[in-house]
């Protein structure tokens, strides 16, 4: 019985104390640690804080919000000068986690984000010996994205992502980044491809993230560009009707109501930005008016078919007391030629117009695919 209780108080006990229960115990009591203090026994020095960006996935853009998420993991890594001991002194202890809110942690702001209730959420803290403390933020950021619709569909984006501190000033806490790793599957957007992602120079102690983006078009000519070019086709073909037939006005009608339908859709996908036009609404708008030339042309063509063949009437019957049958043939010849040469002519001088307004909005889209590579030219 001696020995049983010489081995619990003098044998047991110290190993107890050795565990890592009474390593955090001994460093985070609130009688030595105060977790609203910056980790410094020197006031005046500053607190660096390594902040590691890991691009998990581009979740994508919203046009009409401008708003940018994506899926990333924030490593952060400092050192705190209060949380070191001796790992000989506790059983080789080098390590122990805790919750965030018992040590000190940086403020993280996220500047421009979307959601006022999405904030950085860390995760539990690793604190080593040495007083090398590091944590994760594992979530998803939606930011604010300065959109450049100029070029729509064929668009490159630059989007921006800063991190830094609304707490502390410069001289107290300073954020770097050194580490930049962009996972496979951040390069699979189905709507974007990602060009690049580095850091940019922004204001001290804040980090800064650029995205260069790209759109991938394919579903957008596919279901805009495609169908209105075969428009384009059944306008031009509306000048081989003759002016006549009364059927041209209606077809052309058709096409423009078609033409608003096509307008209506598209007006769900562009962006909507005043700053400038998009690319794809220009080639929209000009397959538009060469359908409405053609509208106008037919209507015309029809109203001076018509009103030359109703004077030629009048003139023939006002004729016949006077003018002898040898002299109405001339006249009505004479004036049913004028008539075809002025539908006629009105039937080119359209053509024409309809022919140059569609070579138009292809330039605008050729000069889309051209010119668009901003990303491209900054990297």
């Amino acid at each position: 019985m001696v020995g049983f209780w010489f081995l619990l108080f003098f044998g047991i006990r110290p190993i107890f104390s050795l565990m890592e229960a009474d390593l955090k115990k001994s460093l985070l009591s609130p009688v030595v640690y105060d977790p609203s203090v910056r980790p410094r026994i020197n006031a005046s020095h500053m607190v660096h804080v390594q902040l590691d960006i890991q691009v998990v996935y581009i979740l994508g853009l919203e046009d009409r919000e401008g708003k940018f998420s994506q899926a990333l993991n924030l490593i952060l890594t400092w050192t705190d000068e209060f949380l070191r001991w001796n790992t000989s002194e506790y059983d080789d202890v080098e390590t122990f986690v805790t919750e965030p809110a018992s040590i000190w942690t940086p403020d993280v702001t996220v500047y421009g984000k979307m959601d006022t209730n999405q904030g950085v959420d860390l995760s539990l803290v690793r604190v080593q010996s040495d007083g090398k403390v590091t944590t994760k933020f594992v979530g998803i950021l939606s930011t604010h994205c300065i959109m450049n619709a100029a070029h729509f569909p064929f668009d490159y984006q630059l989007c921006y992502f800063y991190v830094g501190s609304d707490v502390y000033v410069t001289s107290e806490v300073v954020m770097e980044t050194n580490v930049m790793e962009i996972y496979e599957s951040a390069k699979i957007n189905p709507s974007w491809d990602l060009i690049f992602v580095r850091f940019v120079n922004s204001t001290p102690g804040v980090c800064g993230v650029e995205y260069c983006l790209y759109r991938k078009s394919l579903y957008l000519g596919v279901l805009y560009m495609v169908p209105t070019s075969m428009h384009a086709i059944l306008i031009l073909m509306t000048y081989v009707v003759p002016s006549e037939v009364g059927e041209r006005i209606s077809f052309g009608m058709s096409l423009f109501l078609s033409f608003m339908v096509f307008l209506l859709q598209l007006n769900g996908d562009l962006p909507e930005i005043s700053t400038s036009i998009p690319a794809l609404e220009i080639f929209f708008m000009l397959h538009m008016s060469s359908g409405v030339v053609a509208l106008v042309v037919a209507a015309t063509t029809a109203y001076v078919t018509l009103n030359t063949t109703q004077t030629v009437s009048l003139g023939s019957v006002k004729d016949v007391s006077t003018v002898t049958s040898l002299n109405k043939k001339p006249l009505r010849s004479l004036c049913r030629c004028r008539c075809l040469r002025s539908a006629s002519l009105l039937n080119r001088t359209g053509f024409v117009v309809s022919f140059i307004l569609i070579l138009a909005a292809n330039f605008v889209m050729l000069n889309a695919t051209i010119v668009s590579d901003g990303c491209r030219i900054k990297d």
